[in-house]
């Protein structure tokens, strides 16, 4: 199209010239070194908050060669050119290079001089110093730390060789098992001491170069490579160790299981068997003793207790021990291995060991029912140790349904006056314990002296009782009399009633008491007739003798 108006013709001139200017303020606004410099700072601003020091350091080293393009002419790229050669020298330290984080210090110090890069510099100098000694240990470290494994490794190599060889014979003796032992031991206390040294090392490394990581010194990725290469063998080597160790083991828990099936091995294990009965039975004397004793005072139910728990663990491990014999005599192999001399030896102990365990088992359930019987509290009908509503619920149940006995031991608890057999009356006591103030129960020999109704304390109440008794004893149980004579000599009259009022009516020292009242000894310790009463038989009684003839 052509244009022949002169009019237009300017018109279209004068837009473009606008065009023009238009478009090169634009090219100087994109090309404007300042706000270029800001987005590349804030770039490299980012990968240093995300501690990425390689790409802060090649980028700060591009940065810088750009920014010294233009520094002449655009002075204000200065704080440009500042930060980036400290981000630059910092990424360089983080990464190890304290040399070439040294050289940048300097290259910034001859743009422009500062004081302050003198300091720098010399510090990340003397970090490289204290880097390459670092370094030097941490090598030297895991250089005899590798040594040392190594050694342990050939000590576990050469116990393993022992195990495999004796694995390979067809029975093994005590003799064999016992020089096995031996080096094995020898070799064992080398291997320790080994692992000793290797622990002081260790130890001593941490403290010798305590002083770098508290100085946050770092290793380059060349360092650290060569450190990790070291502590990989080290490791390789621990793996192997403990392979070899496993080995070990499992050859001998092999081993130990053919000696344990051959004539030595069983011979032995008859010998402990037979030293285990012979404590057992002793034991069992001594808790049998006690049980003769009546009533058994509270140290006698202590040591009853404490004879007891040594009995259960020799209990279970007589049953191990049993076990493996029974299984030993059970097994065509293992039997039929033996001579006939040591068959025939075999089964004569054998025979004496079953005999014995089966007095020791009918001794040891007389011994658990004394004790179950002899635990038993007056009033605790269920056994839950506490005398509650369930108590007096359970006592009801057996008037309801007179039938149904109370399971036992439990029965003697119930007969809390002590006439031997429950009534109505052994309910009422119970009511109180549960209901009212009463603490103690008539038949329990632990009441105090004059405390007739069983409330813990002596009072004006108990005066009254005592008095009652002695004008009417008939209109009171038997078990009543004890308490009631005050003074223990064996008949209850004035006597007993003056010195129960004495009792009351005499001031006495506080003893913490929150009662005020002075409480009396025990007439007698122990619960009487309700532990149960003993038979006069021992048990194993000459049992123990009879076994260690045997033998």
């Amino acid at each position: 199209m052509t244009i022949r108006n002169p009019r237009s013709i300017f018109w279209v001139s004068a837009f473009l010239l606008l065009v023009s200017c238009a478009v090169a303020s634009a090219a100087v606004a994109i090309f404007d070194p300042v706000a270029q410099a800001k987005i590349w700072a804030d770039r490299i601003a980012g990968l240093v908050k995300e501690n990425k020091h390689a790409q802060v350091e090649a980028e700060t080293q591009r940065f810088i060669v750009w920014l010294k393009q233009f520094e002449a002419k655009y002075p204000r790229l200065e704080s440009f050119i500042s930060t980036a050669y400290g981000q630059r020298s910092t990424a360089e330290a983080k990464q190890g290079k304290y040399l070439e984080a040294a050289n940048t210090v300097r290259e910034s110090h001859a743009w422009k001089p500062n004081p302050a890069n003198v300091d720098l510099a010399m510090k990340y100098t003397m970090n490289h110093m204290a880097q390459s000694e670092y370094y030097a240990k941490t090598m030297e470290f895991h250089n005899k730390r590798i040594e040392l494994k190594r050694q342990i490794l050939a000590l576990v190599r050469e116990k393993d060789a022992l195990v495999q060889a004796l694995l390979k014979a067809k029975d093994i003796t005590k003799d064999q098992l016992e020089k096995l032992q031996t080096q094995l031991k020898a070799l064992s206390e080398k291997v320790a001491a080994l692992r000793k040294e290797q622990k002081d090392l260790h130890e001593a490394f941490l403290k010798d170069t305590e002083k770098f990581r508290k100085d946050e010194i770092v290793f380059t990725a060349a360092q650290s490579l060569q450190i990790r290469v070291k502590a990989e063998a080290a490791e390789k080597l621990r793996d192997t160790i403990a392979k070899v160790e496993e080995r070990v083991a499992k050859g001998l828990l092999t081993i130990t299981e053919k000696y344990k099936w051959s004539w030595d091995g069983l011979e032995e294990l008859l010998g402990k068997m037979k030293d285990l009965q012979v404590k057992i039975m002793d034991l069992q004397k001594q808790m049998l003793a006690i049980m003769e004793k009546k009533p058994l005072s509270e140290a006698d139910k202590k040591v009853m207790l404490e004879l007891k728990a040594q009995l259960d663990k020799l209990l279970a491990e007589q049953d191990k021990v049993m076990a493996d014999l029974e299984k030993a005599f059970m097994d065509t192999k293992t039997f039929n291995k033996l001579s006939p001399d040591q068959q025939a030896k075999y089964l004569e102990m054998f025979k004496t060991i079953r005999e014995a365990a089966t007095v020791i088992g009918e001794t040891t359930k007389k011994i658990d029912a004394f004790i179950k019987e002899m635990m038993v509290k007056y009033g605790d009908l269920n056994g839950d140790g506490k005398i509650d509503r369930l108590d007096l619920a359970e006592m009801l149940r057996k008037f309801l349904v007179p039938w149904t006995p109370f399971r036992k031991p439990y029965d003697k608890a119930a007969d809390l006056d002590g006439d031997g057999k429950v009534t109505w009356a052994d309910y009422n006591l119970l009511k109180e314990a549960v209901l009212g103030d009463r603490k103690t129960f008539p038949v329990d020999p632990e009441n105090l002296p004059g405390d007739m109704d069983g409330n813990g304390k002596i009072d004006h109440e108990d005066v009254y009782q005592v008095a009652k008794y002695i004008t009417d004893p008939k209109s009171f149980l038997d078990c009543y009399k004890k308490i009631a004579d005050v003074n223990g000599d064996g008949k209850v009259d004035l006597k007993d009633l003056s010195e129960l009022i004495t009792k009351i009516t005499t001031p006495v020292a506080p003893t913490g008491d929150a009662t005020g009242d002075t409480k009396a000894a025990p007439a007698a310790a122990g619960t009487g007739d309700a532990t149960g009463a003993t038979t006069g038989e021992t048990g194993t009684g000459d049992s123990a003798d009879t076994l260690d003839s045997a033998y």
